[in-house]
């Protein structure tokens, strides 16, 4: 088992519509459940909206006790859509504690750099879990140079207090209307209908996706090594 948290400490950045489209293309070829534990209950919702149509199995908790039990469940990989607020500590100490891997969605937005930044330095790092940041919601209509000086912004850590950058994926998520729809429609990224819009979603979290059990296939991450 592999328990992946999705994290951070700034709302609106997608960790919901991360886990969930993230876990519907591992679903492929796993058995995949996402675990809500954010008070807010934006995943829960768009399952409640979902009915029984979801790809993989999921469950809402937020009791510290009940997600330290996390790694008995019985599937290959577990995605855990984590609270973003510092009210909400215990619980996400809780979820890292667990985790084998963090993902940290952030959009092309300064007032995103010093949340994530803060939540690896007092959140992450602690607890010993490597990790890689997202770029979400990407504007590609602005243009790639704006995307590459992103990119090299992250790479370079000219705003993450003199360290060097925060270890990226390659691969980021275009911003579109389908993916900001699917909560209300209650569907994700694999359970759309072939058209240029869906393709370029699910080619967006597909590679992603490979992306991670690439990471996996290799060793992990050089950061650091979680024990099982």
């Amino acid at each position: 088992m592999r328990v992946i948290s999705v994290t951070g400490q700034k709302g609106g950045v997608g960790k919901s519509t991360t886990a969930m489209n993230l876990a519907a293309t591992l679903s492929r070829a796993n058995r995949v459940l996402v675990v809500d534990v954010d008070p807010q209950r934006t995943s829960t919702s768009w399952a409640e909206r979902a009915g029984d149509d979801l790809p993989f199995d999921f469950a809402s908790n937020t009791d510290p006790d009940v997600i330290a039990q996390i790694r008995r469940l019985d599937h290959d990989i577990v995605v855990v859509d984590t609270p973003g607020n510092l009210q909400a500590a215990p619980v996400l100490n809780a979820v890292l504690a667990q985790s084998d891997f963090a993902i940290l969605p952030i959009t092309p937005a300064f007032v995103d750099i010093d949340p994530v930044h803060e939540t690896v330095r007092d959140y992450v790092r602690p607890n010993n879990v490597p990790y890689r940041l997202l770029l979400n919601r990407v504007n590609r209509a602005r243009g790639d140079r704006r995307l590459d000086a992103w990119k090299e912004l992250l790479d370079n850590g000219e705003f993450f207090a003199g360290e060097t950058g925060l270890p990226r994926f390659t691969n980021h998520i275009r911003m579109s209307a389908l993916v900001e729809d699917m909560p209300l429609e209650g569907r994700v990224v694999t359970q759309y209908n072939d058209t240029r819009a869906s393709q370029a979603a699910i080619q967006d979290y597909t590679m992603v996706s490979l992306e991670l059990t690439s990471i996996w296939a290799n060793g992990g991450d050089s950061l650091s090594e979680r024990k099982v």
